[in-house]
């Protein structure tokens, strides 16, 4: 039997704590996000809310759906009940993970991760407290308000913003505990594993006194006074800010409004307001105060250490050009003028590299003959075909199979940090340029594939294209007029590759990147470190597409070596330009 661990005995992790309070004291408060690294405790805090949350009427606890990370279209929104329709050949619908959420809570793990499409479905029926389904033949209108809670790794890739926005409340978990907490932490975790029933039992009274105080403090909810110089107060600082929407302004005033209640007060204090701004603002902003977040502060880059003799093979030349810390000034490139380059245009137009079939593969489906090259049984077409043909058990099924119907997906990657706008001389010292002009070479032969354009430039890599047309390409990286910022490019190429996990991977998918391969070490860590954790996430990308070539400029005396190690091992293609 699985236990779970009690809300009340959950140590520190204050600030989490009070916002599934006040989300328990008013359901419509819009949900929380949950960032941190692996274990940190996210996933034992959204499960433990499930007990301090009141349940709806009829029923003995609130619902708690998790919606797992490979979970089917099917499976989250609802579909045909696969055993009536076998046992009585009655067409009805199976409750979705939505429908099952109504009234309770919808958790996903990774939430991150999470395929394009389901975060649709999930925008839609979290807007509107309901969901359509349609679904072989049902049409049927169900009723889905649920708190919307998600834990991610930010360093596992970032959220789409309209998800992001979705939630109310955003945490940075850490387990910067003291050391009498970290001591209690263990001895409570022991204490539960050792004997679960009993620990539950000594803390079943907890439990109770407070989901009964949650029950009176939502009776006295609408008792708090909200005065119009408040909401002058929060407008006006969300003005300051530059928030999109309301959804901020909402989230603060009733925030404010939950944590007065909870005290027992009708009035709001400023201690509540500030709260409330750090709660709403955690993950619409992208560099809050490291205060709000209680962050440790920031470290800046380490001294190299002396060189040992086992790692001297791997450091960075010492004509390398990639600094530490990267010139302020920008390097503004010139204007474009296309330029063919044939051994990019051959990487482009020769057979694509036959992939693993992926778990799932983002987008719609068709039907296709059996024979056909990742196509996988449809059991609800085949059943529907086969009881249309009169099928009993013990005879033989009529199956039909589908195959993902999606256009190619052409991903590529230009690093636009300072480096690629000032390497070497002739040629190489216009790389970003040249490279850029090479690419839209190939833009009028892809109009078939859609494009996903990450973009490095001043420190932070960020999409500037998702399932865009050529013609949007083009226009895009014609505005990339500038080399700015360091060159964090295992950042980047992990962000990459878990884009391409959500979308999955079919033949005649490309990952092109454009870089130089300066990479600018990380925080804390040597080059020889950095550089071991850049080849580590290009294997990692190589695994997921097989067919990817990587275009850089011709490098001169000790560089020739350096961009061969770091592809060893792998798949990808080197290109130089030339």
């Amino acid at each position: 039997m699985n236990y779970t661990f009690p809300f009340t005995a959950i140590v520190g992790m204050d600030l989490v704590k009070r916002s599934l309070l006040y989300h328990a004291i008013d359901p419509r408060l819009g949900g929380l996000l949950l960032m941190g690294h692996r274990g940190c405790a996210k996933s034992t805090l959204a499960r433990a809310f499930q007990e301090i949350l009141p349940a709806p009427e009829k029923a003995k606890t609130a619902p708690f759906v998790e919606v797992p990370l490979g979970t089917t279209e099917d499976r989250l929104l609802g579909s045909i009940d696969a055993s009536r329709l076998l046992e009585n050949g009655e067409w009805s619908a199976q409750t979705g993970l939505i429908q099952q959420a109504d009234s309770g809570v919808l958790y996903i793990d990774e939430v991150n991760l999470l395929p394009d499409h389901l975060v649709d479905s999930i925008l839609d029926s979290a807007a509107s407290g309901q969901h359509r389904i349609e679904r072989d033949g049902l049409s049927k209108t169900v009723n889905a308000r649920y708190i919307l809670i998600g834990s991610m790794n930010p360093e596992e890739g970032d959220l789409r913003p309209q998800l992001t926005d979705r939630f109310m409340h955003g945490i940075m978990v850490r387990d910067d505990f003291s050391v009498e907490q970290r001591r209690e932490i263990v001895r409570v975790r022991m204490d539960f594993d050792d004997d679960p029933q009993l620990f539950l039992v000594e803390h079943q009274k907890n439990l109770a006194q407070l989901v009964t105080k949650i029950f009176e403090v939502r009776q006295q909810l609408k008792n708090v006074e909200i005065t119009e110089n408040l909401r002058t107060e929060v407008a006006e600082k969300a003005t300051t800010l530059n928030l999109e929407g309301v959804r901020a302004e909402l989230g603060v005033l009733r925030t404010v409004r939950c944590a007065a209640a909870w005290r027992g007060e009708t009035t709001v204090s400023q201690e509540d307001l500030a709260e409330a701004w750090i709660l709403c603002l955690g993950h619409r902003q992208e560099n809050p105060p490291s205060k709000n977040q209680n962050s440790k502060p920031e470290t800046k880059f380490p001294q190299a250490p002396a060189e040992k003799p086992e790692e001297k093979r791997l450091q960075m030349p010492k004509t390398s050009l990639s600094p530490t810390s990267a010139l302020a000034e920008n390097i503004t490139l010139e204007n474009s003028q296309f330029m063919a380059h044939t051994e990019l245009a051959s990487w482009w137009q020769s057979p694509g590299k036959k992939q693993s079939p992926d778990a799932f593969v983002s987008g719609t489906s068709r039907p296709v003959p059996a024979h056909v090259s990742h196509a996988r049984l449809c059991w609800n077409s085949s059943l529907k075909a086969s009881l249309l043909r009169g099928w009993s058990p013990g005879k033989a099924w009529h199956p039909r199979f589908r195959k993902p119907a999606r256009r190619p997906n052409f991903w590529l990657f230009v690093d636009a940090s300072r480096s690629t706008g000032s390497i070497g001389s002739g040629l190489s010292a216009r790389f970003l340029n040249e490279a850029r002009n090479a690419i839209l070479t190939l833009g009028a032969k892809t109009f078939g594939s859609r494009f996903h354009v990450l973009v490095l430039q001043k420190g932070k890599a960020s999409w500037w294209i998702k399932r865009g047309t050529a013609q949007a390409v083009q226009k895009t990286l014609e505005q990339i007029t500038e080399a700015a910022g360091k060159s964090h490019l295992t950042p980047a190429l992990n962000l990459m590759r878990n884009a391409i996990q959500k979308q999955g991977v079919l033949s005649g998918d490309r990952v092109l990147l454009c870089t130089d391969g300066m990479l600018s070490p990380e925080s804390e860590r040597t080059v020889p470190e950095s550089k071991k954790r850049f080849r580590k996430a290009l294997l990692n990308l190589s695994e997921r597409v097989r067919d990817i070539a990587w275009i850089h400029p011709q490098l001169q005396r000790g560089m020739r070596h350096w961009l061969p190690q770091l592809v060893e091992g792998t798949e990808v293609r080197l290109i130089a330009l030339d």
